[in-house]
């Protein structure tokens, strides 16, 4: 595959996102909290997965814009080790990025939705873009929806231990 190649799965709305990541929380008991463990989460995922296998890596392992990435056919995630400290120390980019790759991972592994690549559809759709996809999960995983859909950016900010770029776009979709 090429830097041009263009992946697409399943169609998800917003809404079913916005649930598969509320079931997550509340499988883990904390529908009801801002904070989202994701390094403790990321721990427990070989014993809520069994194969599931997480790498840290040093840090020029990676090309220089990635920092993260799931292998989903061998059930591999690779980290960057500055990103895997970074979350351990809840810088919100790097829990972003770890909790973007679970979001891969539950999607496309767990769920076992299709993954394929766009063969010249004229548009592709946002709502099949496993990027979007993921994307989605992580504002909902660490800010859900219904915890903050009235509160101040810097409070988002605090409360889930996120960047301000993500708790400007999670409160921006809030709403919809």
């Amino acid at each position: 595959m090429n830097a041009n190649t263009i992946l697409v799965t399943e169609p998800l709305s917003r809404q079913n996102i916005r649930d598969y990541a509320y079931q997550v929380r509340r499988n883990l008991g904390i529908e009801d909290k801002l904070y989202f463990p994701v390094v403790e989460f990321l721990e427990m995922m070989p014993d809520l997965f069994p194969g599931f296998t997480s790498i840290i890596e040093e840090d020029d392992f990676f090309l220089d814009e990635v920092f993260a990435y799931i292998d989903i056919m061998n059930h591999v995630m690779y980290i960057r080790e500055k990103v895997y400290d970074g979350a351990c120390n809840d810088d919100g980019f790097s829990r972003f990025t770890i909790a973007h790759e679970i979001g891969h991972y539950l999607l496309l592994c767990v769920s076992q939705q299709e993954l394929r690549i766009n063969r010249g559809e004229a548009r592709t759709k946002i709502y099949v873009s496993p990027e979007w996809q993921a994307d989605v999960f992580v504002g909902e995983l660490l800010m859900p929806s219904h915890l903050i859909k009235d509160a101040e950016i810097e409070d988002i900010m605090d409360c889930c231990a996120v960047s301000r770029k993500a708790a400007e776009t999670q409160a921006g979709a809030c709403h919809r």
